[in-house]
């Protein structure tokens, strides 16, 4: 019975070593084939607007476009970078501030043009500090480098969810910022094999270096935030695919541009509506327009009113000088005038 016992522990414990063994390594690393393509460095611009049709979602709606804008403009870094893959992926990774105050970050992308969303994969890329506070790079997959990125948030300070939008443009080859292109690892056209970790980074974090986790509320179906790997994603298809293929050793970089010129202003926002809005700095701008209007327009009237007030003040000393005479001549002999003449 020992002997037995001895042996059946001995066959379990080999058993577990053996699991131990393929669990580590399972959960360490296995090979991915990493991208390989072009990085550039582009202009980011948040709009509370949508850039191309100037529509605003969020529920601040037009009034609030000046303070909504203000918003927008204090949490997206205008600098990101685009990551070109030769198969024809593109994934974009913008940098938003003041992750301390918000939560919940949920995106959609469409090209420009499009009425739908898709849903992309998305994950935190690097953390860091500014003057506002936290900082996250946040990259996600976009059908191309003509796209609108539909981005939804928590924002504590205002006790809602906020919705806005930022497109890329203005692309320049190679990576000039302190960001790190996480996807595209090698240049276009090597398609090496490259060996991660389960957790997908491939790369060190920008910012404080520390790994990326966001608080991942969800806020009507978007991609939500996945620590440092890219989750979520419904495998967008680029409707430009790159003029380079993996493994041809074409080092021909692409150039890439964006349709929109100028982003879009909300067709139904008015000064009025603005100044209406709580915490705009220019409240007091309507009363000084009316009030210029009202000068202008008391100056347009001018010549009719002074022409009238100087001919109705004209008839009244006529008339009272008619009065005076008329008193003058018909008491003048009464008081005496006249009798020199008459007796000369």
């Amino acid at each position: 019975m020992k002997i037995r016992k001895k042996v059946k522990n001995k066959g379990i414990g080999f058993l577990a070593a053996v699991l131990f063994v393929f669990a580590g390594v399972w959960t360490t690393a296995f090979p991915v084939q990493a991208a390989s393509g072009n990085v550039y460095t582009c202009t980011v611009h948040p709009c509370y607007a949508h850039p191309v049709t100037g529509e605003i979602e969020d529920s601040g709606g037009e009034a609030s476009y000046a303070t909504g804008q203000g918003m927008v403009d204090g949490v997206v870094y205008t600098t990101g970078i685009l990551e070109l893959t030769d198969s024809g992926e593109y994934y974009l990774t913008v940098r938003f501030s003041l992750m301390d105050q918000t939560s919940g970050h949920s995106f959609w992308v469409q090209n420009v043009g499009d009425s739908g969303w898709a849903t992309p994969a998305v994950g935190v890329t690097g953390n860091g500090t500014d003057d506002n506070g936290t900082t996250a790079d946040i990259c996600m997959q976009v059908p191309g480098e003509n796209c609108v990125v539909r981005c939804s948030m928590y924002v504590a300070p205002m006790g809602r969810d906020v919705v806005f939008y930022l497109y890329p443009s203005d692309y320049a080859a190679g990576n000039n910022t302190n960001m790190n292109a996480t996807m595209v690892t090698e240049a276009s056209g090597n398609g090496e094999t490259a060996t991660t970790d389960s957790s997908g980074s491939a790369g060190t974090e920008s910012g404080s270096g520390e790994t990326g986790n966001a608080d991942t509320g969800s806020t009507g179906g978007g991609s939500n935030l996945s620590g440092s790997s890219l989750s979520g994603g419904s495998g967008l298809t680029s409707s430009e695919n790159a003029d380079t293929e993996s493994g041809e050793g074409n080092t021909e970089t692409p150039a890439l541009s964006s349709s929109i010129d100028e982003a879009a202003q909300p067709a139904a926002s008015t000064d009025t509506e603005l100044d209406e809005a709580q915490g705009l700095s220019l409240s007091t701008a309507a009363d000084a327009s009316k009030e210029t209007e009202e000068t202008a327009g008391s100056g347009a009237g001018g010549p009719f009113a002074v022409g009238a007030a100087v001919t109705v003040s004209g008839l009244i000393l006529m008339g009272t000088a008619a009065v005076i005479i008329f008193f003058f001549r018909k008491n003048w002999k009464r008081w005496g005038g006249g009798y020199d003449d008459d007796e000369v």
